[in-house]
């Protein structure tokens, strides 16, 4: 598949777009700057401290030395020792209060453990890029344009389809459940030939978002229901070839059931891009003021530039662990102050910082 790659290098955090050939993003990748080196990435070998049997012989709980314990499945907790400090390879990063799960890394017998949990080498494929071949690469205040623009299409539930028509993508937690509603669309008198088509722009909508969130496990799809079973045959061949497009890889894809249900089982790898974003953390919110700050320094070059936040916010940036003051120094120059408000809520102002040139 061909994509545009959009690059977003911001103060404090990276976010990684991809933009199909219709122009429509499908992948969201964002790295914090604390979290570089320390959360285990997709196919990342680590090496953990084995901690304990998991309840009920279901494998084991390693320690990787930094977020949630990591989780080795059965099939291989015969070689296992309780306490041994081993190599693993990241099967599928933490979500939700769930910890990675691993596989034993295949690497030489003979290098010696680190006497704690540590990283011991990155994925040697960038698993974002899997299945694409990049036409060109945009960067800068375009990309971070774009991107922003991506994530509050992804914070929202309801997506809008060409032509009219809606699906809801409500992530709970047992499922991700998918609801296509014909809302204004407009029929030309055939029952049939209508909900084909809305369901088809519904199928390719609905796999774009999957991706796009980076939402796994059981997806259920509830389309417009159709009567001809050769119609239903070729909604889910669709589906099935714009998720394995978007994701890069294959999916388990049931066929339709009577009441009009697409089951789904779409394995998990990456971090869902909600747990990415984090919402309402003061990580977050103060990650939004800097790239915020960076913002209006590029577009009014001589202004000094004043950020309203909370002081839980602002305790976090005066900390400043991750060098930002630098950083944004060397790019913008010191021309900003940092102004906390007591009460200032801290998601900002309508969900985005209140930075303003003076």
């Amino acid at each position: 598949m061909k994509a545009r790659l959009l690059v977003d290098d911001a103060v404090g955090e990276t976010r990684r777009m991809l933009l199909d050939e219709q122009g429509r993003p499908f992948r969201l990748h964002l790295e914090r700057w604390s979290e570089r080196g320390a959360r285990p990435l997709l196919n990342d070998i680590r090496w953990g401290r084995v901690r304990a049997r998991i309840p009920g012989n279901r494998g084991w709980f390693v320690d990787l030395g930094h977020g949630p314990e990591g989780v080795v499945e059965p099939t291989q907790a015969a070689r296992v020792i309780e306490g041994a400090m081993l190599a693993f390879r990241v099967k599928a990063e933490a979500w939700a209060d769930k910890g990675p799960l691993l596989s034993l890394g295949d690497i030489s017998p003979k290098l010696t453990p680190p006497d704690r949990p540590a990283l011991h080498a990155p994925a040697e494929i960038d698993s974002f890029l899997e299945g694409v071949t990049i036409t060109d690469t945009v960067s800068d205040a375009e990309a971070r344009t774009w991107i922003d623009a991506a994530i509050d299409e992804a914070a929202h539930a309801i997506v809008q389809l060409a032509g009219g028509g809606d699906i809801a993508v409500d992530v709970a937690r047992a499922a991700v459940v998918i609801d296509v509603d014909s809302g204004a669309r407009k029929s030309l008198g055939d029952a049939e030939r209508f909900a084909q088509e809305l369901n088809l722009a519904a199928a390719e909508a609905a796999a774009r978002q999957i991706s796009m969130r980076s939402v796994g496990g059981l997806v259920l799809i509830d389309f417009i229901g159709m009567k001809q079973a050769e119609g239903r045959r070729a909604l889910v061949a669709r589906f099935r070839d714009a998720l394995s497009l978007y994701l890069g890889r294959s999916s388990d894809v049931l066929e339709m059931s009577r009441l009009g249900v697409v089951e789904v089982a779409v394995a998990r790898r990456g971090r869902p891009l909600s747990d990415a974003l984090g919402a309402g953390s003061v990580e977050r919110i103060a990650l939004e003021t800097l790239r915020a700050i960076e913002t209006a320094g590029w577009q009014d070059r001589g202004a000094r530039l004043v950020a309203r936040v909370s002081p839980e916010v602002e305790a976090w940036l005066d900390h400043d662990h991750i060098g930002w003051q630098k950083a944004l120094g060397d790019r913008i120059g010191q021309r900003w102050t940092i102004e906390a408000r007591a009460g200032e809520p801290v998601v900002g102002h309508g969900g985005h910082p209140d930075v303003r040139s003076v």
